[in-house]
């Protein structure tokens, strides 16, 4: 037992490895590049060391989450901006904002981060299809994530071993008979081919929702400038 376990950390190590330096380099302009904000860039930074690592269901799951985050302290933080004044309590200067959206669903953010300016209508569009797409399948397993992609595989039965167990192993590894099946009604093939869709989705989709994130970021910092001086409260706060 004990060398079998020897033989998976070995191997992991080996994956890692493998991989660890390519996908820097695919990564390291987000990696390198900081929001300025702790309240994100935590999320951000181990966000690329789960691509880095070829974790790419974390990737996205942890995506997910870095845009929900971002929504409500973005949401959060223009509210008290435009409603306190840079001498409030820094205790409790951030409470009433961070109330005001802390139950919020994440299609109320969406629509709230839109009417306030934060996000553009296109971009609205483009964080719903990535609930629908990312964050719902990813991070509360919704089946869609299966839905129109195919395997390959056969079906057998003991009945098939009458002709012999020669023909039998023949007919298994004959992918000539392969037959398509639905991958959404197949559970037991689900998990496997998780990973290799995350491995297509979790760059693309990380890079537009951090694509997403500085922009708003840059709308509330341009937002509060324009505030007069004793409500600039972020400007007030050590940054990273």
């Amino acid at each position: 037992m004990k060398n079998m376990q020897d033989e998976r950390i070995s191997l992991f190590i080996k994956d890692l490895n493998d991989c660890l330096k390519p996908n820097y380099e695919i990564v390291k302009s987000i990696f390198n590049n900081e929001y300025g904000f702790p309240a994100l860039d935590p999320l951000r930074d181990e966000i690329c060391k789960c691509f880095m690592c070829g974790l790419y269901q974390s990737t996205i799951t942890l995506t997910n989450h870095l845009l929900e985050r971002s929504l409500k302290f973005c949401l959060a933080s223009k509210y008290t901006f435009e409603t306190k004044e840079k001498e409030s309590d820094i205790r409790t200067v951030f409470k009433e904002g961070i109330d005001k959206y802390d139950n919020s669903m994440l299609e109320q953010t969406i629509n709230a981060a839109c009417t306030q300016g934060i996000i553009t209508k296109d971009q609205k569009k483009e964080l719903k299809a990535f609930r629908d797409k990312f964050r719902n399948p990813y991070s509360h397993a919704f089946n869609n994530i299966f839905e129109g992609k195919k395997v390959k595989g056969k079906v057998i039965s003991s009945a098939d071993l009458e002709n012999g167990i020669d023909n039998f192993f023949k007919h298994c590894f004959d992918k000539t008979t392969d037959e398509e099946f639905d991958l959404e009604n197949l559970p037991f093939a689900q998990g496997i081919m998780q990973i290799k869709i995350a491995k297509e989705d979790s760059l693309p989709y990380f890079k537009r929702v951090d694509e997403i994130i500085r922009d708003m970021l840059n709308k509330i910092v341009s937002q509060e400038n324009n505030q007069p001086t004793t409500h600039r409260i972020l400007h007030s706060l050590p940054q990273a």
